[in-house]
């Protein structure tokens, strides 16, 4: 485990949320990095960037923890984000984020129209919308006219890093290279600095310490996760496996059904014969006895003659000509 986590260590780059976080730190870097994403508002300084920084919109809500946050000369609120896994939930989480981010832009008592703009930009490692930008810059619009874009002070950008469509300008770009960790133009002074500062995170032993205790407990969730999932999944195939044992319950009960039915019914045809039968039988013996009479045969011959032809008891014969 330990050189397990020594080697991922050593190959994290800026992919890595937390050597992200780490680099992003450094008050010259984090104010670049900002100038690029937003050149057009001439950014001049910034607060201390202030990592895994936390709000909750309201006491019992979900806490929403930044990784990094800042504001500039002008009250503009930033939080930049290193999404590392595509969880599908990209639009609802950044929704958030914006709202804790915007919650910070009201002061107790100001006007509405004087609340700071608020800037949530998120560092994919994948296409967050899968529509194949390289990057996605959200404002509210009004359905019917599409084009009008409403001026309420948010503002959500997003960059799908792997993208090499090249869409951004020379100096955007060769930031999201260096997170890709695609070559890069050595002179650029951002990739420098940037160079400089991971050297400096990777030396630092507390923050190796750290980053090798919070993958430990990432790997244990991930693990209790993943067990939870397995446990999910097969609480899922055992109530798929029920309802199909209750259908082919059901399905032989339906059977077993139909062949009572069927068997009834041969049951009733054979009883409706027999009773024909036994109706022709008293028939062809009642018609013998009249006739054999005719012929002035004695009683005792007839039944004599009757109870043999027939195979007739003497109770049968008895009730025959008893009639």
């Amino acid at each position: 485990m330990n050189e397990f986590l020594r080697k991922k260590w050593e190959m994290a780059g800026l992919a890595d949320d937390y050597i992200f976080n780490k680099v992003m730190l450094d008050y010259d870097i984090c104010l670049e990095v900002l100038r690029r994403i937003l050149p057009d508002l001439h950014i001049k300084k910034i607060k201390l960037p202030n990592n895994q920084q936390e709000f909750a919109v309201a006491p019992d809500a979900k806490a929403v923890r930044f990784d990094i946050y800042t504001t500039d000369e002008q009250g503009n609120h930033y939080d930049i984000e290193m999404q590392v896994a595509d969880h599908h939930n990209i639009a609802k989480r950044i929704r958030y984020y914006q709202t804790a981010s915007s919650m910070e832009a009201y002061d107790k008592g100001q006007p509405y129209e004087q609340a700071d703009d608020s800037y949530v930009i998120f560092f994919c490692n994948f296409d967050p919308f899968q529509l194949g930008q390289q990057r996605y810059v959200l404002h509210k619009h009004i359905d019917e006219i599409p084009e009008q874009i409403i001026e309420d002070g948010q503002t959500d950008i997003l960059f799908n890093v792997p993208s090499l469509r090249h869409d951004v300008d020379p100096k955007m770009q060769a930031f999201l290279d260096m997170i890709a960790q695609r070559k890069v133009e050595a002179t650029d002074p951002l990739v420098v600095k940037l160079k400089e500062r991971m050297a400096i995170v990777k030396r630092n032993r507390k923050w190796r310490s750290e980053y090798m205790r919070r993958s430990v407990y990432e790997i244990d969730q991930e693990m209790r996760e993943k067990k939870i999932r397995e446990g999910e999944r097969k609480i899922r195939d055992g109530k798929l496996e029920l309802l199909e044992g209750k259908r082919e319950l059901l399905e032989s009960k339906r059977e077993i059904k139909e062949g009572q039915d069927r068997l009834k019914e041969k049951e009733q045809l054979i009883q409706e014969r027999e009773q024909k039968l036994h109706e022709n039988q008293q028939t062809i013996i009642k018609t013998s006895i009249v006739a054999m009479k005719a012929l002035n045969i004695d009683e005792t011959t007839i039944r004599k003659e009757i109870k043999e032809k027939f195979n007739l008891s003497d109770k049968e014969i008895k009730d025959y000509f008893a009639e």
